[in-house]
Order: structure tokens, then C-alpha cells, then sequence
């Protein structure tokens, strides 16, 4: 079976776009225990996992010229990947020749990728406590003050001490309901507990910020039936922006390809 056959027969993603949220996900769960050369390794596979997005054929010892490291480094580390089921490693045999080839590495859907982030902040909106739960019914901006909402919009990047009191006051400016907030709090910790090792809290507390402000925006101009829902959205679409932003930056650094 030629690579062409092989690469299509164990392709794992559609496109490019999943690979990388795959990764993401990887990363997010695992970051602890990688190693930067680890993680070098994860982001050079992808670079040559392109065209048949999430399947790369490489010989150890190009991995190891490509990035610096002995052969041996680079077994342990794709030992370590395979272990943690990142990625999955095919021997791929010369039937002409004999011996190996390029290894056939495919990078793995995340576990967590299949239960998607949208449905973890369904999750999170069932209550785990004994509080009741809001009614899902659309809210709106009829009875809020405009300047009030106007001026505090325009507040960036004054942090306190305590996120969650920054989050609760925003809030309140607009919807003074404690359940709702209880909700969008649970939402918004659910979607960022595995990456919390990964970014710097400001950066995840800014993503929750903005993710309010957007909501609240959108909710001026129409009613919106089920709000936590739709800011859950903001939420991860905010995150998937963050960790794009990473990769470019990565790129632009070390030379990954994304």
C-alpha cells in the first residue's frame, strides 16, 4: 500500500481546523506532563501532517535532525505520545526492499474533542447545588439603564484581585439575578478547567470578561432565548481564537507550521 493509500485509509480529521483543536485539546490535558521538546515534537507532526490533516510520515532520525535532539531522545519521546495515546504509530515495512520505512504517525482525536465544549457547558448548566435553576426565557435590555450599560463597556482591563467578583459585578450591572449568575460562573469555569496550567489567569479572566460583554451586546438588540447557551458559544469560540493566536505566535518564533 503506497503512502497516498495509507495516508486517505487513516486520515483522522476533515481539515486542518480539527487537527489543531485536537492538539489543543491534547495539550490542555497533558501540558503538565510534556516536556517542551514534547510538545515540539506534537507541533512538527502536524506541520507534516497537512495534507492528509493528522497523519505525518517521518523517519526518526529526520525528526531528530529537524529538531536538535539525539534518535534515542526522539524515540522516548514518541514513547511517551504513543503512551498517552496523542498519537498513534504505525511501522510502515518496505515490500520490495525489506526493512523500514517512514513511520506512519497519526495524531489522535482528543477524547475530549468528542464531547464538545458546548456540550460541557450544558453540563454545567445542570445545578449541582441546592439552588434553583432559571427558567430558559428570553431576557432582553428593556428594563437597563443605557448609560449604565454604555459606561461599563468601556471599562478594560481594570482587574481585581478576585476574577470572580469582577465577573459577578459585571453582571449585576445588567441582569441582578443571582441563579443567572451562578449559571454563566459554571459555564465559564467548566469551558476553561483544563487549559488553567496552560494560559495565565488573566488571560482566561479576560476571555470571560469579553465574553460577558459581548452577550450583553447582542442582548440589546434582540432577545435571546437560552443566554447561558449563547455565552457558552462566546466563550469557546473566544478560546479557539486564543489558541490560534498561540500557534501563529509559535510559528512566527520557532517556525511551526499551523
Amino acid at each position: 500500500m503506497n503512502y497516498v493509500s495509507l495516508a486517505i485509509k487513516h486520515q483522522p480529521f476533515q481539515n486542518k481546523e480539527e487537527m489543531n483543536q485536537a492538539i489543543k485539546f491534547h495539550i490542555s490535558e497533558h501540558g503538565y506532563q510534556l516536556s517542551d521538546t514534547e510538545v515540539e515534537v506534537i507541533h512538527l507532526l502536524s506541520r507534516y501532517a497537512c495534507k492528509y490533516p493528522g497523519v505525518a510520515f517521518l523517519k526518526n532520525d529526520t525528526i531528530a535532525s529537524l529538531i536538535g535532539k539525539s534518535r534515542r531522545t526522539v524515540i522516548r519521546v514518541l514513547n511517551k505520545l504513543v503512551k498517552y495515546s496523542i498519537i498513534t504509530r504505525l511501522e510502515n515495512m518496505r515490500l520490495q526492499r525489506g526493512g523500514n520505512g517512514a513511520n506512519l504517525y497519526i495524531i489522535n482525536p482528543s477524547v475530549t474533542r468528542n464531547v464538545s465544549r458546548s456540550e460541557e457547558a450544558k453540563n454545567a448548566e445542570v445545578s449541582t447545588d441546592s439552588a434553583p435553576e432559571m427558567p430558559d426565557e428570553p431576557l432582553s435590555f428593556k428594563n437597563i439603564n443605557n448609560k449604565e450599560f454604555k459606561e461599563s463597556l468601556q471599562v478594560e482591563g481594570s482587574h481585581l484581585k478576585n476574577s470572580y467578583r469582577e465577573f459577578k459585578k459585571l453582571v449585576y450591572c445588567f441582569i441582578p439575578e443571582k441563579n443567572f449568575f451562578y449559571r454563566l460562573y459554571r459555564s465559564y469555569k467548566a469551558q476553561i478547567k483544563s487549559l488553567e496550567n496552560i494560559y495565565a489567569e488573566e488571560t482566561l479572566h479576560d476571555v470571560g470578561i469579553h465574553a460577558l460583554k459581548a452577550m450583553f451586546s447582542a442582548m440589546k438588540g434582540k432577545d435571546i432565548h437560552n443566554p447561558v447557551g449563547y455565552f457558552s458559544r462566546i466563550v469557546k469560540q473566544k478560546l479557539d481564537d486564543l489558541y490560534v493566536e498561540c500557534l501563529r505566535e509559535l510559528e512566527e518564533e520557532y517556525g511551526y507550521g499551523i
